[in-house]
């Protein structure tokens, strides 16, 4: 039997992740927020908007969502990306809140082993070129190799 040690379990890692409309930071597909190695269990993800999310003059309306490679929408579903902004900051759901909202269930208590990523979809061709989202994920390591990075 191997052990991974009782001190310091559960761990923290954080990102600011600036959206640019490059791919990988806005373009319509998948933006790498954790690359996630082995397997985790997500004690909780927390989101964010420092700053107000910008979309480029393209065709139709872009979204955001939050989950992992395989499911984009595991914690947050779509969100059209003119409603997060840095008034209406915590993204718990597709409605932003300004004030206070209790820890949905999809947030917590998720067990992992894909990157975890923000995906840009759109009705067009529109896409996210600014803005901040800050994500804290709180997590513990399920395999020996664990990690999130």
């Amino acid at each position: 039997m191997s052990s991974f040690g009782s001190a310091g379990v559960v761990r923290r890692s954080f990102i600011s992740f600036t959206f640019t409309g490059a791919a990988g930071f806005g373009a319509i597909g998948n933006c790498t927020l954790f690359t996630i190695t082995g397997a985790i269990h997500v004690v909780s993800i927390d989101a964010a908007v420092f700053t107000s999310l910008g979309v480029d003059g393209g065709t139709g309306a872009a979204s955001l969502s939050l989950g992992t490679t395989g499911t984009t929408t595991l914690f947050v579903a779509a969100t059209t990306a003119t409603l997060l902004t840095s008034t209406n900051k915590l993204w718990y759901s597709a409605t932003p809140n300004a004030n206070g909202i209790a820890l949905p269930a999809a947030m917590k208590d998720i067990a992992v082993q894909q990157n975890l990523v923000a995906a840009v979809t759109s009705t067009g061709t529109q896409l996210i070129n600014a803005g901040v989202l800050q994500v804290t994920v709180l997590w513990v390591p399920i395999s020996s190799n664990a990690a999130v990075v």
